[in-house]
């Protein structure tokens, strides 16, 4: 029962940190998730329309993940801005 237990444990916490990874990584990797999303989209398509699929999918996640990267750079500006007004006594 002890390790049954301790194997389902091990188990949760490497499937908890999967997610983890998915979200980290960077802009030009493919996620499992993003392979999988891209095989049901292709599912039974062949050739170049198979191809213009995944180069316009491939192409989305890239636009939204520089789009996020480029917010999450603006937030840091402004928030440096802040503490460097505050700071200076502004």
């Amino acid at each position: 029962m002890r390790k049954l237990m301790i194997t389902s444990f091990i188990l949760a916490l490497m499937l908890g940190g999967l997610s983890m990874t998915a979200y980290a990584a960077a802009c030009g990797k493919d996620t499992p998730m993003d392979q999988v999303g891209d095989w049901f989209g292709t599912f039974g398509k062949k050739g170049t329309e198979k191809d213009q699929i995944l180069a316009k999918r491939k192409a989305d996640r890239l636009l939204a993940c520089a789009k996020r990267e480029a917010e999450k750079a603006s937030k840091e500006v402004q928030q440096s801005g802040a503490d460097m007004k505050k700071r200076l006594g502004f």
